[in-house]
């Protein structure tokens, strides 16, 4: 099972209690749902990049910065008389943005399985459970250097490969 798969379990096992959290901090019921709706896609699209090792903690965090950024939005954005939003001014991607972001995220998910196991181990140590280099080296029994190195070219060949370079 891969691991966006587990986090996705996790996620329907935990939904009513994500539901509950945003519930409390929201007087609309389907503003509820949608922002609880919004924050599963971001933890599931972070887990195909990033280890996730409580989903329902994550799902939170990103619940709650959806309603930040809700909040924000709706001190700075004047009124509407029209209805139209547009997506350049509310920093929201139009669908073919969103499409090529999408075709990018699969391509370095591609790029990051491509990887050798140590220097994938490396960078999602690193990058997504924010581990130091030297706890990595420990850990995995190698010199400071050698996982600085990895990491770095893990990050080369990611940054590459959401570019649209061809990577060897």
């Amino acid at each position: 099972m891969s691991h966006e798969h587990e986090v996705g379990q996790a996620l329907v096992t935990h939904n009513r209690a994500l539901l509950a959290y945003v519930r409390r901090r929201l007087a609309s019921s389907a503003d509820a749902e949608d922002v609880a709706q919004e924050a599963i896609l971001r933890v599931l699209s972070r887990a195909r990049v990033a280890l996730i090792t409580d989903p329902l903690s994550y799902a939170m965090r990103a619940a709650r910065n959806i309603l930040i950024d809700r909040a924000r939005r709706s001190e700075t954005t004047p009124f509407d008389d029209f209805g139209e939003t547009d997506h350049q001014a509310d920093g929201a991607a139009s669908p073919l943005e969103a499409l090529d972001m999408n075709q990018r995220l699969r391509l370095c998910q591609k790029a990051l399985d491509a990887m050798p196991a140590v220097r994938r181990e490396v960078f999602v140590r690193r990058r997504a459970g924010e581990e130091s280099y030297e706890h990595i080296a420990g850990e995995l029994n190698m010199s400071v250097e050698a996982v600085q190195k990895h990491y770095s070219r893990a990050a080369q060949t990611l940054r590459k490969t959401a570019e649209g370079r061809h990577v060897d």
